[in-house]
């Protein structure tokens, strides 16, 4: 009985949404899906109503809050939140930093640019640290073929580039996966002013 109470709900919620966003033909609702992320859209997966959601009006300005139809405790109200906030927040800094998508797509060509340079100048670091291993194994190699003991000085300066090495390679990987995440980012902001902008033009257009 008490699954059926929260069904009927559900559906009175859904028609309810679905009425306001005929009557005004601009509402948009703003929930949060299964992976955590803010959607904003003009319709609603059933599966997501019961979580609670926001209408907004086509420039995403907050016009109501439809509360959660089923129980949430503490954590999860103030994850979503989080959530939301951080999504207005991150709205306002793309509008407030660009006036069109070439803005954006320069800045992420500035930024990948860079993170490009600093991987070329760590692979030559590289390279070079390599060769002078190469160097002093030689040396070694030398001493060893002369029945002499290889100097200390040349097994710590074989160790100090083996370290240098290793320190040049885990920064090479962080540098890398620095450059997927920003271009993931600014990919990210284009998409959303491209959603803002549209959102704005469909207001003026009503």
């Amino acid at each position: 009985m008490e699954g059926f109470k929260k069904v009927c709900l559900i559906f009175l919620l859904l028609s309810w949404a679905a009425i306001s966003h005929g009557a005004s033909g601009a509402r948009l609702f703003r929930y949060i899906n299964g992976e955590g992320v803010v959607v904003i859209d003009d319709k609603i997966p059933p599966a997501y109503v019961a979580q609670g959601y926001d209408i907004l009006s086509s420039t995403g300005q907050l016009l109501d809050t439809v509360e959660p139809s089923v129980p949430q405790n503490a954590v999860e109200k103030a994850l979503r939140k989080k959530v939301l906030a951080a999504r207005e927040k991150e709205d306002r800094f793309i509008l407030i930093s660009y006036s069109s998508v070439a803005e954006i797509q320069a800045a992420m060509a500035r930024k990948l640019d860079q993170l490009d340079r600093e991987v070329k100048g760590i692979n030559t670091n590289i390279k070079g640290s390599k060769r002078r291993i190469a160097f002093e194994q030689q040396r070694a190699a030398n001493y060893q073929r002369g029945g002499r003991a290889v100097p200390k000085n040349v097994t710590e300066t074989l160790f100090e580039l083996e370290l240098e090495v290793k320190k040049s390679e885990s920064l090479l990987v962080l540098k890398e996966e620095e450059y997927e995440k920003m271009e993931e980012r600014y990919q990210g902001y284009i998409e959303r002013y491209r959603q803002l902008k549209a959102q704005k033009e469909a207001a003026i257009e009503d």
